[in-house]
């Protein structure tokens, strides 16, 4: 079957992501993309993926095999593609390039998700101090100020500045309204999980008994997460991370609090003023909540 398909418009490469690796990718219709910037609920929405298209809330969601980062030049490509190729049940992928970098068809469901830029800065600080393999000193100083002015003065395409996910942003925003998107804010998910997974369930079109979908709703809180790691962290027993469980490290905001400097916040609201309208900015940073 040939799929309605808007071609992208850009490539995004980075030293770990490249978006044209999507050109191998053969989709079915149904088919989830999970496209966020990084460290703002990717894996617990796949999670809660894993555990609708199973109707399992025991699943093992596997998500970098399962559900793969397309984008990611860790792993060769067409290996990716030919597993994916197998699997017969409903299939989710996941990406964290902008829209305008992806191939957007009409016959998929796209599900993003938000999170308040500076709390994606601080977990994006403590993930790369988890990877066994990472350089974190290059990417993010000790020092949370000099730390913080590379996150505001930077491009980091992979999403680790506030300038890509702001365009991230901004290129969903560009798509408001589809009727195969839904647009979520971490915030609203730690308020209101039932409601939030009801929303990711009748936008891909799962149902479950009430009963089901309330297991689901608990096995998909932050501890539970946590103490179940070896099923949901990318990677898991792979000796990707020191701590495969500190994937999963909190899941509090305003973590700059006592932290960042006056002077560091009224950079930041220099820098993301310019950037979005004060209302775009508002649901950005407290999601419906605002």
């Amino acid at each position: 079957m040939i799929l309605s398909v808007e071609l992208p418009r850009r490539d995004y490469q980075g030293a770990i992501s490249d978006s044209r690796r999507w050109k191998a990718f053969e989709p079915r219709a149904g088919d989830i993309v999970v496209n966020t910037p990084p460290k703002s609920g990717t894996t617990w929405t796949q999670g809660i993926l894993a555990m609708l298209i199973a109707g399992d809330p025991e699943v093992d969601a596997e998500t970098s095999i399962k559900s793969p980062w397309i984008d990611i030049k860790l792993r060769p490509v067409q290996q990716v593609m030919e597993r994916l190729s197998a699997q017969q049940h409903r299939r989710q992928v996941k990406s964290h390039t902008p829209f305008d970098g992806l191939p957007y068809w009409d016959a998929l469901r796209y599900v993003t998700v938000y999170r308040h830029p500076i709390d994606v800065h601080f977990s994006y600080r403590r993930h790369v101090r988890n990877m066994s393999i990472s350089d974190h000193d290059a990417l993010f100083p000790e020092d949370p100020s000099e730390s913080f002015r590379i996150f505001l003065e930077g491009d980091h395409i992979e999403g680790a500045g506030l300038k890509s996910i702001v365009t991230h942003y901004i290129q969903t925003l560009a798509r408001d309204g589809r009727e195969n998107l839904i647009r979520l804010h971490y915030a609203d998910m730690l308020r209101d999980l039932d409601t939030a997974i009801t929303r990711i369930a009748d936008h891909v079109k799962i149902s479950h008994p009430p009963e089901l979908m309330h297991a689901i709703v608990e096995a998909a809180k932050f501890d539970n997460m946590k103490a179940n790691a070896h099923r949901f962290t990318p990677s898991a027993g792979q000796g990707f991370w020191r701590e495969d469980s500190g994937f999963f490290h909190s899941a509090t905001s305003n973590k700059w609090e006592g932290v960042l400097t006056d002077a560091d916040l009224a950079a930041y609201d220099a820098t993301i003023s310019a950037l979005l309208t004060p209302a775009e900015r508002r649901w950005l940073e407290w999601g419906s909540g605002a």
